[in-house]
């Protein structure tokens, strides 16, 4: 233990374990129960043929795609062709043509092409798509050349291809001789959540995730880098935007949201390596994206799935999968000099896709323990063996996996990224969430946010923590959108929590899990002035601002009843009128109610609107801590989850 503790890089730590016998020790065994299976795809695809008989089409369907995740690619295109017929009986046109057309893709029996040409027409139709619905049927109608139907089927068949296409081409002349009017919206069925585009239109030149309302400063010590406002900031305000560096799905959730974009899954589609049969996607586009990642990752997943593994370590690993072996080499000798740490300018912005971006996050390497380090390294050394099973290093960069073959420069590079990646994901890792809602009830009353997934954003990772933090996450897809949860002063920081807030957590319970978790001790002002828990405010003692302003900064103590209007501060010695505040005070009554009301009747919108009003004029009168902010900073949370992941269960 000494030769190890003696070792001051990532990389010698991990060729120090791969010496010993015991490194490999570690399965790296894959379970048969994630591969493919045409025995098990053909099985389920008869019951659901079954259930298709009977008109059961919601069975049938789950049925199917639970086939199509499990086929390889000779059994793919006739359970694709399956299920597309289920969903255009559900009228749900888009996805049936998304199937007809893979089917065709992936290879289609040449006897049965005009069922799959007929399908797609008859989807283009119900979809509005007049011309390629046209063109679809004709191409119906060559198919029947190769078609095993007796005569007289045939023959029908064609007749009722023949007819409607007549039908079609008479509506096209009609419609040119008279006034088009404006179409009607479809009334198609949606189950497709949106894609938003989310973007900062004024943003930081120097941290283009963050508004220009921003900025990052550094100063070095216990503080480090942190964000401080430039401009008063107002509650609801929205202050970053960031894409992850780096997101993955829990295990739990990788057949039923997309493996891409996180996004829940209607009717899933499998991987593009024709192997494995454990992730999903929910579209044609996500999959494509992560095709390449995928071909690095596929021998890997099962194996870490099975090993029940946490988040990290399926992070740390796409951290490297994500980009090819030769362009981190060339960042080799760079991280080595800079430890990801640069001068950020207009020329060369932080951004959270870079690698060295990333790779200058927080370790804490030189306060660790040698045991620490060695239990990091262990699990890194096996995440890169695990890593050489796959096709991700080049052949000759490659060696074998025994203590005998001593690993090459690269693998040792590769294997120290890994180990660097796990010890910056302890302390910057997020939480990627999903709201889920009841069917059966409009309000949020039965709603919960869920963890689903992990991700890395590290211009976020630079805010501070605070037990009253100034912002509040959520996600869409595994984007990553933060708004102000309070009103925020020029040169105040802006602060997120990272877990224990004052709310609900004795300030001794958050002062320990920050210590043990991120290795800090929180000076808050929550903690700094021992704040109590949003159950024992005094909901009869009211916090009123010292008139004079941030110059006395003085707060004052005044009982709800009070029958005075002008009280003398005992700091600066002037008068404040408390009056204006009582009336402020009354006028949020009002609107609680209406925000209260607006979340019964479902409207989370019109709701949000209102608890944010009431934030801005608590604000302008009150200080902090006060019963009935907080309860409507939870409402402003609440409210604000619905604007992303979100879905009915």
């Amino acid at each position: 233990m000494k030769r190890f503790a003696a070792l001051n890089n990532s990389s010698d730590r991990i060729g120090f374990l791969l010496r010993y016998p015991e490194a490999y020790n570690l399965s790296l065994d894959t379970d048969n129960q994630v591969l493919k299976s045409s025995e098990k795809a053909r099985q389920l695809k008869d019951i659901g043929n079954k259930y298709f008989g009977r008109g059961e089409f919601r069975k049938a369907l789950e049925l199917y795609s639970n086939a199509v995740l499990m086929a390889p690619r000779e059994e793919l295109g006739v359970i694709l062709a399956n299920r597309s017929a289920t969903l255009y009986y559900l009228e749900l046109h888009k996805y049936a043509l998304i199937d007809a057309e893979e089917a065709i893709r992936v290879g289609y029996p040449k006897e049965l092409f005009y069922k799959i040409q007929e399908r797609r027409a008859k989807c283009l139709l119900g979809l509005k798509k007049h011309a390629e619905a046209m063109a679809a049927f004709r191409n119906a109608l060559k198919a029947l050349d190769d078609t095993k139907l007796c005569v007289e089927k045939k023959q029908k068949f064609e007749s009722n291809i023949r007819i409607m296409l007549a039908v079609m081409e008479r509506g096209n002349q009609i419609a040119q001789k008279t006034t088009k009017l404006p179409q009607k919206k479809s009334l198609e069925k949606s189950v497709e959540p949106k894609k938003l585009t989310l973007k900062i239109e004024d943003c930081n030149p120097l941290y283009p995730a963050c508004s220009k309302a921003v900025e990052i400063r550094d100063d070095g010590g216990d503080i480090g880098r942190h964000a401080v406002a430039t401009k008063n900031i107002e509650p609801g305000e929205i202050l970053v935007i960031e894409k992850p560096h780096c997101a993955l799905l829990l295990a739990e959730y990788r057949l039923t949201h997309c493996h891409f974009c996180l996004a829940r899954i209607f009717a899933p589609l499998p991987a593009a390596c024709n192997i494995c049969c454990c992730v999903a996607y929910c579209s044609l586009r996500c999959r494509d994206a992560d095709a390449k990642v995928h071909q690095n990752e596929c021998v890997l997943l099962p194996t870490l799935w099975s090993s029940n593994t946490s988040i990290t370590c399926f992070l740390a690993l796409r951290a490297v999968t994500q980009r090819p072996f030769d362009e981190l080499i060339q960042l080799k000798d760079k991280l080595k000099t800079s430890k990801g740490r640069f001068d950020v300018t207009v020329h060369k912005p932080h951004r959270g896709q870079d690698f060295e971006a990333f790779y200058g996050m927080i370790t804490h390497e030189n306060e660790r323990t040698t045991k620490d380090l060695f239990h990091r390294t262990y699990i890194a050394m096996w995440l890169l063996r695990l890593l050489k099973k796959g096709p991700y290093f080049p052949e000759n960069v490659k060696t074998p996996d025994t203590v005998e073959a001593k690993p090459s420069e690269g693998e040792l590079y590769i294997g120290g990224l890994i180990l660097h990646s796990l010890m910056l994901l302890q302390f910057n890792a997020h939480e990627i969430s999903e709201l889920t809602m009841s069917r059966s009830d409009k309000t949020l009353s039965k709603a919960k946010s869920i963890f689903i997934g992990g991700g890395l954003y590290p211009t976020v990772s630079l805010f501070n923590h605070s037990c009253n933090p100034g912002i509040i996450r959520y996600f869409v897809g595994t984007t990553m959108v933060v708004r102000a949860i309070r009103s925020i002063a020029p040169g105040e920081e802006i602060s997120e929590n990272y877990g224990p807030i004052f709310t609900r957590s004795p300030e001794v319970e958050r002062k320990r899990i920050l210590r043990w978790q991120y290795w800090f001790d929180c000076r808050c002002e929550a903690c700094s002035a021992h704040w109590p828990l949003l159950d024992e405010i005094d909901p009869t003692m009211l916090r009123f601002k010292c008139d004079t302003g941030p110059a006395c900064g003085n707060v004052l103590l005044i009982r709800s009843d009070t029958n005075e209007f002008m009280v003398k501060c005992s700091k600066c010695g002037n008068n404040t009128n408390i009056l204006k505040g009582l009336k402020a005070l009354q006028d949020t009554d009002v609107l609680f109610k209406s925000a209260s009301r607006y979340l019964e009747e479902g409207k989370n919108l019109d709701a949000l609107k209102a608890y944010l009003e009431i934030l801005k004029i608590l604000d302008d009168t009150l200080a902090l801590p006060i019963r009935d902010y907080h309860l409507c900073q939870q409402g402003v949370r609440l409210c604000m989850l619905t604007l992303g992941n979100s879905a009915y269960i």
